[in-house]
């Protein structure tokens, strides 16, 4: 499993970014919006997963997991995909920038807050920032948008058969990284926390995007690109938690259970959700 994570992440993603961002429009000073929009999502999710499990007055191992599944967001792999599904390869550079730092925040930010709750220490070296830049994975994906940025300035033209399989490679991408999920679900933890796991559909599917959405539109973003860009955060904010969000329970003690709980609620709930984005993003064409 973790060898089709690294065709994924070392040869399929670079080739797709590269692709992507030689051929975007890069032009408007506004798609710095797109990373910013990034953070605050992940912020916003984990924020409003934190108030309810201060109002449900859960034992600290729980808040940390509901916070944990409140930040996390499956990008890589569904995000992406729908991206290009109701819009189009046009998207792929769009999605990228929006999830430009995302790792940095997880990292940085994130997991010590995740930390704060649990009672395990991290067995690990040198700083976070450090680790970030050490990661193979996380620094290939940056080089290549900077390489794809340099051919988009460039008075090269990206190949005609590289921009007709882009639409492809995202798809294989996504079907090689969900193909690991299914061996990490344990569908026995559901029947105890369902009725914690439940609260993060109207979090994740309704407060975040609305929030998102509605502040890019009054940003203007609306106006750009055709819509493109208000269609991208309304997309990627409406993703459920990663399998990702699996690793800072595992790591500090808090409740696993719980944490495996929320990524199948709400990544079962994508049944009901996907078509309704569906609906949305040709109606805002």
């Amino acid at each position: 499993m973790n060898a089709l994570i690294r065709v994924v992440l070392l040869v399929l993603n670079p080739i797709i970014l590269i692709s992507a961002f030689w051929s975007a429009d890069l032009t408007n000073v506004k798609l710095i919006y797109l990373p910013i929009f990034g953070i605050i999502t992940i912020f916003l999710g984990a924020g409003l997963a934190l108030l309810f499990s201060k109002w449900q007055k859960l034992p600290r191992d729980q808040i940390g997991s509901m916070f944990v599944s409140g930040a996390f967001l499956n990008l890589g792999s569904f995000g992406l995909l729908f991206c290009v599904l109701f819009i189009g390869e046009q998207a792929v550079a769009y999605a990228a920038m929006f999830r430009l730092l995302e790792e940095f925040t997880y990292y940085t930010i994130i997991y010590p807050i995740a930390k704060s709750y649990g009672t395990i220490e991290e067995n690990s070296s040198g700083s976070r920032v450090v680790r970030i830049i050490k990661d193979p994975f996380i620094m290939i994906t940056f080089c290549s948008i900077i390489i794809g940025a340099a051919l988009n300035l460039s008075p090269i033209d990206r190949f005609e058969w590289l921009g007709a399989s882009n639409s492809t490679l995202v798809a294989l991408a996504s079907i090689l990284l969900l193909i690991p999920i299914g061996f990490s679900m344990r569908i026995a933890s559901v029947k105890k926390y369902w009725n914690l796991s439940i609260w993060l559909i109207p979090i994740k599917f309704l407060a975040v995007p609305l929030v998102i959405t509605g502040g890019a539109y009054l940003l203007g973003l609306g106006n750009l690109y055709d819509g493109i860009l208000l269609q991208v955060l309304l997309i990627m904010s409406a993703m459920p938690p990663a399998v990702a969000s699996l690793v800072p329970p595992r790591l500090y003690n808090l409740d696993m259970e719980l944490a495996n709980s929320n990524w199948i609620v709400a990544t079962s709930s994508l049944i009901v959700v996907v078509p309704i984005l569906f609906v949305l993003v040709n109606w805002m064409n």
